[in-house]
């Protein structure tokens, strides 16, 4: 497929959801409550003619405190979900669209402030038919990852008693990029992902 035909797929390229769930136990105080933070992944519809996977790769997604800096340390790490296990999770954003979410992780965390996720991206390729014949293999492509390390803003107080849903947006559109300057790697993967809401009951 040549460079131009590439961009008008990518331009086809829409968002995909990670769904931050934040339960608070309602059987703890204020200032020692603990509470409980799960990961889900879904993805809007997408229209990419020819296009089978577009596989992304975790090895961890952590949780930081406000007064954890933005370094490495501090981070509270979901470990109840896949990623826990040995081995890396594999998602292919096209089997979570129409509403159809995954369970990426959860881990239990001190009621308090909270500034953003971290969210560690291994690898990424994309998958596609490249001559219109269902015979053949599928072409995979490698997204080239230039970070590994994609932090996502998203301040909140945790109080126990409340129950916090977040929804953060991965805009797939802006994220991948054809590179036309170097045909080592054809794609690269700039994560662009965007608050879409709260809701606290």
């Amino acid at each position: 497929m040549k460079l131009n035909k590439l961009n008008t797929a990518f331009a086809c390229l829409a968002l995909f959801t990670l769904a931050v769930l934040v339960a608070c136990d309602t059987g703890t105080s204020s200032s020692g409550g603990r509470s409980g933070v799960s990961v889900y992944l879904t993805d809007a519809p997408l229209d990419l003619a020819g296009v089978h996977a577009v596989n992304v790769t975790l090895s961890g997604v952590a949780l930081y405190p406000s007064d954890a800096g933005t370094g490495d340390a501090g981070g509270v790490e979901l470990e109840s979900g896949p990623i826990s296990l040995p081995g890396d999770l594999t998602l292919n954003l096209l089997d979570f669209q129409n509403g159809q979410v995954t369970f990426v992780g959860s881990q239990t965390v001190p009621a308090g402030s909270y500034n953003r996720l971290r969210l560690q991206v291994v690898s990424a390729e994309l998958v596609r038919d490249d001559d219109n014949d269902p015979a053949t293999p599928d072409l995979v492509e490698t997204i080239t990852v230039p970070s590994s390390k994609v932090d996502v803003p998203v301040p909140f107080e945790l109080t126990a008693g409340q129950n916090l849903a977040i929804t953060i947006d991965f805009n797939a559109q802006a994220s991948v990029q054809v590179n036309t300057t170097n045909g080592k790697n054809s794609y690269l993967l700039r994560p662009v992902i965007n608050v879409a809401g709260m809701k606290s009951s």
